[in-house]
């Protein structure tokens, strides 16, 4: 007869296995994904290669708050509920994303296609995994009235991107990661 005492303890993962297994998780698995993404860095490294001077200043209302506390507040608050909607608030926060991103992202119509695929990224997050149809009809979704917790998140990580100066590439696998996280991926 076993008892409690007799069976084997199952060894906890280490650390460095557990790391392991979460960037698989966050990691594009389809060999189309991946040769997209390599696609992608190319004209991301290309473009902040050839990239002049960038303003970085927000232009920001008043009215949007302190975001950088967001994290540091109750996530249980019902200002901060994940169902939460803000028409005003949600719309003031997606043109303030934008203002960031077009004052950092490369210009020119050579960076074009970049700077869609960043701004697709975006949207697919903002709408909720809503994806831009390939024939171009209306999505059906408005990533300007999304919901308020995903615009907040966007913006702190688009804040962050800009104060850091950070490439094409992080911001897009910033949005990636967003997306990969909620499942939208």
């Amino acid at each position: 007869m076993i008892t409690p005492n007799d069976t084997p303890e199952l060894p906890l993962p280490n650390e460095n296995e557990q790391k392991a297994s979460d960037a698989a998780a966050q990691s594009p698995t389809s060999q189309e994904d991946l040769e997209k993404l390599a696609k992608l860095k190319r004209l991301a490294d290309e473009a902040d290669a050839n990239a002049t001077g960038r303003q970085l200043g927000l232009g920001l209302p008043d009215e949007i708050g302190d975001l950088d506390n967001a994290e540091d507040e109750d996530p249980f608050a019902p200002e901060l509920a994940g169902d939460r909607e803000n028409p005003k608030e949600s719309y003031d926060l997606y043109y303030a994303i934008r203002r960031l991103l077009m004052r950092g992202l490369p210009i020119g119509s050579a960076n074009k296609k970049l700077r869609q695929e960043i701004y697709d990224e975006k949207n697919l997050y903002l709408r909720g995994g809503v994806p831009r149809p390939l024939d171009g009809t209306p999505v059906g979704a408005d990533s300007r009235k999304g919901l308020l917790l995903r615009h907040r998140k966007t913006f702190a990580a688009t804040q962050a991107w800009a104060d850091r100066e950070g490439s094409s590439w992080d911001i897009f696998w910033e949005f990636y990661t967003l997306n990969k996280a909620e499942g939208f991926r």
